[in-house]
């Protein structure tokens, strides 16, 4: 679970995966769904949302000196499988960014989109199993992620004809 848990390590993986398509001819579209809804998660999620709502995450809780505490968290240490994130819990920002990325593959083509739509689920899992976030932490976020991966493709979806008019008469413009 380590290993899946740091493949969703600030986006990494999905911002890989979203450079990579907008590389190739047929998943270009993809590529800027995906782009516009990691943006879209950066901003809300982890600049608005986490600190908005603050959180503590599942190993702050735990207090040997508050009896009350340790009754309820003695059975939830920290494993020490990852470092200890310094940011809030709430919303998941791994799993957010997992199925923002997802839903725009699995629109695109299933052959990308199931498996990416897995590594998301396993990645959210990963996030409770290290103990880092809370269920709920995890529920939110992909709940949040599909939103913003939604958000992605319509904005893509819209744009795309507007910036194909700038485009064709900009290369008018450049003929003539």
């Amino acid at each position: 679970m380590k290993y899946i848990t740091l493949l969703g390590e600030g986006g990494m993986i999905w911002i890989i995966f979203a450079v990579i398509l907008l590389c190739t001819k047929k998943y270009r579209k993809c590529g800027l769904m995906m782009g516009a809804a990691l943006i879209l998660m950066l901003i809300i999620n982890d600049g608005i949302l986490k600190n908005l709502i603050a959180r503590p995450r599942p190993f702050n809780r735990f207090d040997p000196a508050d009896p009350t505490a340790f009754a309820i968290w003695k059975d939830f240490p920290f494993p020490n499988i990852v470092r200890k994130p310094s940011s809030f819990s709430f919303p998941s920002g791994h799993t957010s960014s997992s199925f923002a990325a997802a839903l725009p593959m699995l629109k695109t083509d299933k052959k990308i989109g199931i498996p990416a739509l897995i590594l998301a689920f396993l990645i959210g899992f990963s996030r409770i199993y290290v103990h880092v976030h809370y269920p709920t932490d995890v529920i939110a976020g992909a709940i949040a992620g599909l939103f913003y991966g939604w958000v992605g493709i319509v904005l893509v979806q819209k744009l795309e004809p507007v910036i194909k008019r700038w485009w064709a008469q900009r290369k008018a413009q450049k003929a003539a």
